[in-house]
């Protein structure tokens, strides 16, 4: 909607015509009328319109002086004189003054119509030009040194001492990879025709790409653009609400610059913003203005971890669910809380944690591969996470996978094999470990502890001792840089040799072979 001042000394015209004409249907919001052409010019510097239609001889001021002061004020106005003398002096001096239409009296009321229609048109034409050239610029002050940018041309009405802030809209790619294929490119299509509402007075694209969006927010006062960028954030939030049933979208708010030199400052800001995502989760608003609190400080070169791997190995051992959740709940605060330090110090102490823990449970007896397909895939799901919530639910989950693991291992086997197997696994890597120590351990004869053991796993002591050593030592050829005398002797093999071909008739491939594939 267009915004218009009607200006006529003849009062029967002046209602006339803001009676008559469907203003609104024309796509014109007739803002005032005025009865000469100083009221006029008063009216257009408190509300500068788009549209100004004046009549030509009136008091005070003409409507020729009046155009002028007008085009002077907004190069981008669009002027329609109306005169009552066919004159050409008249018409030349409108045609100067870049007036869009000249109108005769008497007015016909059609005929009008027909050239305001022409009017908003042409005004349409004139606002995407120039919001397409205000971007341009825009796009020129994130890209270059704002210092070497010339001044913004006058037509673009653009004020250098204005309020900017960037801001970026995107969809979480694990969110969309968690719908279904005919959903997924629903959502998509919905983010990608929500790129229309994004063209509003003071909201200008920067950069489209495949599921997100880059703007710039631009005001004359910092309430102002405090105001448009949450309208904005609501539009957004109409179609892609927080309940998380639709895909989630993340919304970062850089930090509000005054002064438009200054947006590739809140276009870089952005960037820190979208970090704390890690700790708001998914689908969440995040503004600058509460980052500074969080990733203002340097990161800890060493940091302390606030919960360390042998008091999850206790509770595991003791297979507390409950206390594993208490603890892990306690975590995640202590996590945020230590997080304002850095970003990088949360990601850090996840992943460390991890490391940690699969080290005193190898030392503790249980071997992650007895628990896991793929100990390395769980690690990088934990360390790779794209929030905190997300990093202690894995961490939570695989805690969880070890307990039942536990539980169904005391389950299937009796007290002494039991305690046997705790034995294999905290002294296999001893090349003089024998059936008769172990026997010996569980207080068991050798041969009726080679018969129950036999009984209840299913195969031989020698054949577990093996399995427990290769596994092992496949663990450690694919995920360290080891010497092979190295594993040999980690595995309980003096030989280097010997280990090599009892590998090799193991698993059908030399060490080798599995350290050149990894």
């Amino acid at each position: 909607m267009f915004q218009a001042i009607l200006c006529d000394d003849n009062e029967i015209i002046l209602e006339g015509l803001s009676s008559q004409i469907k203003w609104k249907d024309l796509g014109i919001e007739l803002t005032a009328t005025a009865a000469d052409g100083n009221e006029a010019w008063e009216l257009i510097q408190k509300n500068p319109p788009d549209l100004l239609i004046t009549d030509i001889r009136m008091p005070y001021m003409d409507g020729l002086e009046l155009s002028k002061k007008a085009r002077e004020l907004n190069p981008n106005i669009v002027i329609l004189i109306i005169s009552a003398y066919d004159d050409f002096q008249y018409a030349r001096t409108a045609m100067h003054l870049q007036a869009f239409d000249y109108i005769l009296k008497p007015i016909d009321v059609d005929q009008f119509c027909r050239v305001l229609e022409n009017a908003v048109l042409h005004c349409s034409q004139l606002h995407y030009d120039k919001r397409l050239m205000i971007t341009e610029y825009l796009r020129s002050i994130v890209t270059q040194d704002a210092s070497d940018l010339p001044a913004p041309s006058p037509d673009l009405d653009l004020d250098p001492g204005s309020y900017c802030c960037a801001l970026h809209i995107t969809m979480d790619e694990e969110s969309l990879k968690r719908r279904s294929n005919d959903i997924r490119y629903e959502e998509e299509q919905k983010f990608s025709a929500f790129s229309t509402s994004l063209c509003q007075p003071g909201c200008y694209l920067l950069d489209s790409r495949h599921n997100s969006y880059t703007l710039a927010l631009l005001s004359g006062s910092k309430l102002e653009l405090i105001t448009l960028r949450k309208i904005l954030i609501d539009s957004v939030r109409k179609i892609f609400p927080y309940d998380g049933q639709n895909c989630d979208v993340i919304i970062a708010s850089g930090n509000l610059c005054h002064n438009l030199n200054r947006l590739n400052e809140s276009m870089k800001s952005v960037a820190e913003a979208l970090k704390l995502h890690f700790i708001k989760g998914t689908n969440s608003d995040i503004f600058y203005e509460e980052v500074v609190s969080y990733i203002g400080k340097e990161a800890d070169p060493s940091p302390k971890l606030p919960l360390s791997g042998t008091t999850l190995i206790s509770l595991i051992k003791k297979q507390d669910k409950k206390g594993l959740e208490r603890e892990l709940l306690q975590l995640k605060e202590n996590l945020r809380q230590c997080g304002r330090e850095s970003y990088l110090y949360m990601t850090f102490s996840i992943s460390r944690l991890y490391t940690d823990l699969a080290s005193e449970l190898g030392s503790s007896g249980i071997e992650l591969q007895d628990v896991f397909d793929n100990p390395m895939e769980e690690f990088k799901k934990v360390a790779s996470s794209t929030t905190l919530e997300e990093s202690i639910e894995n961490l939570k989950q695989n805690l969880f996978k070890i307990v039942d693991s536990l539980n169904a291992r005391k389950s299937k086997y009796g007290k002494q094999v039991e305690q046997a197997i705790d034995h294999i696994k905290h002294h296999y890597s001893e090349s003089t470990l024998s059936i008769e120590d172990v026997a010996r351990t569980v207080c068991l004869s050798t041969s009726y502890f080679s018969t129950i053991f036999k009984n209840e796993t299913g195969i031989t002591f020698t054949d577990y001792l093996i399995k427990i050593r290769m596994e092992r030592a496949k663990n450690l050829l694919e995920n360290t840089h080891m010497k092979m005398y190295e594993i040999s002797s980690m595995t309980g093999y003096e030989n280097a040799a010997y280990f090599s071909a009892a590998f090799k008739r193991y698993f059908g491939k030399s060490p080798s072979d599995v350290q050149n594939h990894r």
